[in-house]
C-alpha cells in the first residue's frame, strides 16, 4: 500500500498559488528519483491523489497540459499568466 497525501503535502500547493495565483504541475517530477518501477508507480498513485484533492477543493487547470506542464489556478480566478496573454493582445508591439 501507498502512503495517503495528508494535508501538510497539499500546503506548498496552497502556498504557491497564494504566492504566484498559480501552481506548476510538472510530470517528469512524479518519476523523480524512482529506482524501481514499484517505486515509479507509487509516485504515480500519490500525485494522482493530490491532483483529485487539489480537483474536489475547486482548483482546476488554466489550460489543457502541454509538454509535460500544466498550471493549476485557484478557483475563481484568471490566471496571472492569462492576465498577462491578454494583456499583449491588447497592447500592440
Amino acid at each position: 500500500m501507498y502512503s495517503r497525501v495528508t494535508d501538510d503535502d497539499l500546503r506548498a500547493y496552497v502556498d504557491e498559488w497564494r504566492d504566484f495565483g498559480y501552481v506548476l504541475v510538472r510530470a517528469r517530477w512524479t518519476m523523480e528519483g524512482a529506482s524501481t518501477l514499484l517505486e515509479a508507480a507509487r509516485r504515480f498513485r500519490e500525485r494522482a491523489e493530490t491532483l483529485e484533492r487539489l480537483a474536489r477543493a475547486g482548483f482546476e487547470l488554466d489550460r489543457p497540459a502541454t509538454s509535460g506542464f500544466g498550471v493549476v489556478i485557484r478557483p475563481g480566478e484568471d490566471s496571472p499568466l492569462r492576465l498577462v496573454e491578454d494583456d499583449r493582445k491588447r497592447v500592440p508591439m
